[in-house]
């Protein structure tokens, strides 16, 4: 029978963890110390993002992509705003009942993941609870931090990636429906950060989100930042999301601009720098899509939508609304 995190008690557990941990030449205190610091000149960026169970993990997810996940959300928020990450610190609420296979697995996620974006898991600390709750905090430097707020009329809206994909997906788990294309699922189960794309951006950028609470979400709130309106004129559809979609029954509209978790970047930047932002993302072969223009604040936000404007509403995820709109 499987040990449990209950036979083997939280001291043991931390050992695992530190077993695991190995710094890096930058780091001043040893790990297992009362904090962490570190030699560091530059901006310094941070953030931090909680993973839940019981709202974040879709049916399906297996525990190395729990721990994937929770440390793609943070990271995505530091390359939002133009930083490459340099270290972790994760914080566990875990139940006893947890084995120490499903624990192993979780970290080995964990790991895999800060290895793929870069930085060390350098510190944290464990507690026990009903549910496995991961508090992820991202440290990371910039060259150039680029606001929510910087938005000006005339610049062009433009985004990182599709949308669809992911609602589409977590449909398809919740639905349970096996005959789907598996980038449809993977893309609820292995998300992605823009991790590499965020850095370069920040040169060009005038204003970016992570669009990880949804593509209407995050225009509202660069547009709310910024005081502007925006017009989507060529809606970043996904074309597997669609066919998807009018094979289920579902509002593609809706996946698209109401779904969420795409951890995609959502910006803007001024004609004048267009070009350059699309050649400096080439270069690391990613593309710069563009979706529309920066508007004044009275025309709204708005997108063309099969020949008719559509308002787009202020809606997305709100963990204590839970008013997801993916029908």
């Amino acid at each position: 029978m499987s040990k449990t995190l209950h036979d083997i008690g939280e001291k043991s557990l931390v050992e695992r963890i530190l077993s695991r941990i190995t710094l890096g030449p930058h780091h001043v205190l040893p790990k297992g110390d009362d904090a962490v610091a570190v030699d560091f000149m530059g901006k310094l960026v941070v953030s931090t993002d909680m993973l839940v169970e019981s709202t974040d993990v879709p049916p399906g997810m297996d525990m190395e992509s729990v721990g994937w996940k929770a440390l793609t959300m943070v990271v995505s928020d530091l390359a939002a705003k133009g930083a490459t990450p340099m270290l972790y610190l994760i914080s566990l609420g875990l139940p006893r009942s947890m084995t120490l296979e499903q624990f192993e697995a979780f970290w080995n996620g964990l790991e895999k993941a800060a290895h793929y974006y870069g930085g060390t898991i350098a510190g944290g600390d464990t507690n026990e609870a009903q549910e496995v709750i991961v508090s992820c905090v991202g440290i990371g430097f910039a060259e150039r931090v680029v606001p929510r707020r910087g938005a000006r009329v005339g610049d062009v809206l433009a985004t990182t990636g599709l949308f669809g994909r992911s609602a589409a997906g977590l449909n398809a788990l919740l639905m349970g429906i096996e005959d789907v294309d598996e980038s449809l699922k993977h893309a609820v189960l292995r998300p992605m950060a823009r991790s590499k794309e965020g850095p370069i951006l920040a040169k060009y950028a005038t204003s970016c989100i992570d669009s990880s609470d949804g593509l209407a979400t995050s225009l509202h709130e660069l547009a709310k930042q910024s005081g502007v309106g925006f017009e989507v004129t060529a809606p970043p559809v996904d074309m597997t999301a669609k066919k998807f979609a009018e094979k289920h029954g579902l509002d593609i509209f809706n996946l698209v601009f109401y779904g969420g978790e795409e951890y995609e970047l959502v910006f803007t930047v001024s004609r004048d720098n267009l070009e350059a932002a699309k050649k400096a993302l080439a270069s690391i072969n990613r593309e710069l899509i563009e979706i529309g223009k920066v508007v004044p604040r009275s025309e709204g936000i708005t997108a063309i939508w099969e020949g008719r404007r559509i308002s787009i509403e202020y809606k997305g995820w709100d963990h204590f609304l839970r008013n997801k709109s993916l029908q």
